[in-house]
């Protein structure tokens, strides 16, 4: 696995400079550090070098990039110059009305490249369960894909959660399904079927892979789940482009659980066309309906 670190030598930095030691130990991956300082710095490449010794002396491939300029330039650049399969940056933890407030350098960053993000606001020692957060449609298809092999490498297991929102008054067939998980889950319905399908292409890897199902507020179920379970990573998608008018109205999952996530978390984008509004809303209405062979 060929691992990049974005690093500008701070101490939320570190943590995601540790956590890429553990990844590339369990995966036999080697890592690039691309240092970046927005000003001319002699403190940031000695602070740099620290860290590539370190990682040196556990017998890891490590190679430093100094760069100075904007971040998001820099690390656009450096993707496209090389191909790499996971990205790690450190995120700063501020707290402020009841969450986590994140740069929207990170945002940018998850919008404009290609490979997986991971994002890390504090230091795991090990990677022992993995919290899938799917929204029950084939979108996150590629995060099922990584998941699998990443929780082989880490002898991890994977919970797949899917959160059912309130229902309207009118979807009582919905609300008696709800009721009943497994009446659910053995169905014909579409939902099931992709919970289903994303198991068992985890369970091909070798890992043992579980679907929860809860019920709530989507964000507020997610993080609930994750205290609970104490999960060590949290897995979600993200759709290839930025859409403004979804997020108004249906609002962006993935972003708040950037924003309050509080271990960390790993974005994989997919590779299918979002949906439009108007479909998004018929599927709704159809999601607990049979499913189209």
């Amino acid at each position: 696995m060929k691992i990049l670190v974005c690093s500008d030598g701070s101490i939320r930095a570190w943590k995601a400079l540790d956590f890429a030691g553990i990844l590339a130990k369990a995966t036999g991956g080697d890592i690039t550090i691309l240092g970046i300082a927005e000003k001319q710095s002699d403190a940031v490449p000695k602070i740099l070098q620290q860290g590539q010794r370190s990682l040196e002396q556990k017998d890891i491939s490590t190679k430093l990039i100094m760069k100075h300029g904007e971040p998001l330039a820099e690390i656009v650049s450096r993707t496209k110059q090389d191909q790499y399969d996971i990205v790690i940056t450190g995120v700063e933890r501020r707290a402020g009305h009841g969450f986590y407030l994140r740069s929207a350098k990170i945002y940018s960053i998850i919008e404009t490249i290609s490979p997986p993000l991971l994002m890390v606001p504090e230091f795991r020692p090990e990677i022992k369960h993995i919290l899938l957060c799917s929204g029950g449609g084939t979108y996150i298809d590629n995060a099922v894909k990584f998941t699998g092999p990443l929780a082989r490498a880490f002898g991890a297991s994977v919970t797949i959660l899917n959160i059912l929102a309130e229902p309207p008054a009118m979807h009582a067939r919905l609300v008696s399904l709800e009721e009943d998980v497994r009446a659910l889950l053995n169905s014909n319905c579409a939902l099931s079927k992709n919970l289903k399908n994303a198991q068992s292409t985890i369970e091909q890897s070798g890992v043992e892979a579980n679907i929860r199902i809860r019920h709530g507020i989507v964000i507020n179920q997610i993080l609930q789940e994750a205290s609970e379970s104490n999960c060590d990573l949290i897995v979600a998608g993200s759709y290839p482009v930025p859409d403004p008018w979804r997020d108004y109205v249906i609002g962006n999952v993935t972003r708040k659980i950037i924003n309050r996530a509080d271990r960390p978390v790993l974005i994989i984008r997919s590779d299918k066309k979002p949906v439009s509004l108007t479909r998004r809303l018929r599927q709704a209405m159809t999601q607990f309906g049979p499913a189209k062979n």
